[in-house]
């Protein structure tokens, strides 16, 4: 009798086996005639379960066995990125043009002896999984099969966490001067194929399923801007960073990272953390924040952030956008004056109140929506076109938006009139990378700052007596005109300058001191 042929395992079919025999309540016996392989790999499997778990959820599900390191991990890594970004742009990537790549980027990391072999190109398949006549041949839809075992890994990666520890991060890009009719921001420039705006900002987005938001990390192009003159960015309500291109890099998110783990474990927390797999999104080992990543090509429809969540921010920042400007339309004379005289500092407030502005009902449903729970995609609720705000406020919003000149057929097109602007790097080349990384950040002020509005050196209100003198007469406009929702906000700053007043360094050391010189 022939002997059996004995399968060698795929890491899939690893987990595959894991399942028959924990939850099935297989025998070792019964895998091995199931499976078809060798009591061994059936042994090791269960052994090593955990291990194999995570590497199945963290990685595509085919490699076999860990790789083994060459002398080439440096190119092979930056090639990799530069691969992987290509392909989120379903940019057809030949053998050829990869070894091409690969040629021009070991010039640039002095690898003179490095040769882009056939042997190679084969080497670096086998290690990233690259099938050729799949990825060439692919539509830009997403792949229905893709999403359906993602839905699959999704249930074990989110099955130890409750909802209030399952998070979702996502950057957008920004037209912060953005009119409806009238814009500078995208003047002779695309709005989409990663054309650069000089009036553009990249912000990152975070929120739980239980609809916790995050403060927001926002990139522009200053350090700090001539708008932030005398302004602490710490006490800002948002994290405010910048680089020379306004976008997100591996160092920028490897900060929030940080941050955001070490705020976790103050709170006690073991979260996990969904996001796209961009190339500026590090695979970090975090204490209590475990990474997670979406397919690629899939986030459209698997991403939460992507639900509405972001659409739903852009609403409400675009809706305080033309609330300012319809204020203050009597006070300009142009419509260049009137967008110049919102600045990043403006941008940067409305931001956190438009994020702040979203409901935890709506986050939820935005999660459901992209497959976070036990029921079927298609049978979920759908979220309705514009946003999950009152009747009331809807209507207000798109009767800003009519003012603006916009009819409700191009309402949807100018909130998401940013949609495709590029948040990270659009190399073309593998080069691009190393450029890229070597790209210092300095004498940065200049760029944006030249783009805000200059703050007036001597201000009208001179002291903080002065500022007392007009908080008061504020106080007693929305008094005389019953306007409590004014009143709230007039009073705390009121209770804010008060205290500076009192905490401002005097000459008399006490009141005693002061009321004795008075009756001199």
């Amino acid at each position: 009798m022939a002997p059996r042929k004995c399968n060698t395992l795929t890491l899939a079919m690893k987990v595959k086996v894991i399942e028959a025999y924990t939850k099935d309540k297989l025998s070792v016996k019964q895998c091995v005639e199931k499976f078809k392989c060798g009591k061994t790999q059936i042994y090791e499997a269960i052994k090593n379960k955990e291990k194999i778990m995570e590497e199945w959820l963290a990685g595509n599900g085919e490699v076999k066995r860990k790789a083994k390191a060459t002398g080439n991990e440096d190119l092979n890594k930056l090639l990799w990125e530069w691969f992987v970004a290509a392909r989120s742009k379903n940019v057809p990537i030949s053998g050829l043009i990869l070894q091409t790549q690969a040629l021009a980027l070991a010039k640039e990391l002095g690898k003179t002896d490095f040769k882009a072999s056939n042997g190679w190109l084969e080497s670096f398949k086998r290690r990233h999984c690259i099938v050729w006549n799949e990825i060439c041949g692919e539509a830009k839809d997403v792949d229905q099969e893709t999403v359906s075992q993602w839905e699959e890994k999704l249930k074990m990666l989110k099955e130890p966490y409750a909802t209030k520890d399952i998070y979702n991060g996502d950057e957008t890009g920004l037209f912060f001067r953005l009119l409806p009719s009238k814009t500078l921001a995208v003047k002779r420039e695309k709005c989409t194929g990663g054309k650069l705006s000089k009036e553009r900002l990249t912000v990152f987005l975070c929120g739980n399923m239980d609809g916790r938001l995050e403060k927001p990390l926002v990139i522009g192009k200053a350090a700090k801007p001539r708008c932030f003159k005398n302004i602490d960015t710490t006490q800002l309500p948002v994290i405010w960073r910048a680089n020379k291109k306004a976008w997100m890099t591996a160092e920028l998110m490897s900060e929030w990272l940080k941050i955001f783990d070490r705020k976790m474990k103050r709170e006690g927390h073991k979260v996990i953390l969904f996001l796209d797999n961009a190339t500026c999104h590090p695979h970090l080992k975090l204490s209590n924040v475990k990474l997670a990543w979406f397919p690629a090509n899939t986030t459209s429809v698997t991403q939460p952030m992507d639900q509405g969540v972001i659409y739903t921010m852009k609403t409400h920042y675009r809706k305080l956008l033309l609330q300012s400007l319809v204020a203050n339309i009597s006070t300009t004379q142009n419509v260049h004056q009137l967008v110049k005289s919102i600045t990043v500092l403006d941008a940067v407030n409305w931001i956190s109140m438009a994020w702040k502005s979203i409901s935890a009902d709506t986050i939820c449903k935005c999660f459901v929506k992209a497959g976070f729970s036990n029921s079927n995609r298609n049978d979920n609720e759908e979220l309705p076109e514009i946003i999950q705000v009152t009747v009331e406020e809807n209507n207000d919003i798109r009767s800003l938006f009519q003012q603006g000149g916009l009819v409700d057929s191009e309402i949807d097109r100018y909130i998401d009139i940013d949609k495709e602007l590029a948040t990270e790097s659009t190399f073309t080349n593998a080069v691009e990378l190393i450029d890229q990384q070597q790209d210092s950040d300095e004498n940065m002020d200049d760029d944006q700052s030249a783009e805000t509005t200059e703050i007036p050196s001597e201000p009208a209100i001179k002291s903080y007596q002065d500022a007392l003198e007009i908080v008061h007469q504020l106080q007693e406009f929305a008094l005389f005109n019953n306007c409590p929702e004014l009143l709230e906000p007039i009073t705390s700053t009121r209770h804010l300058i008060e205290k500076r007043i009192t905490n401002a360094p005097r000459k008399q050391a006490t009141l005693l001191a002061l009321w004795g010189q008075e009756n001199q």
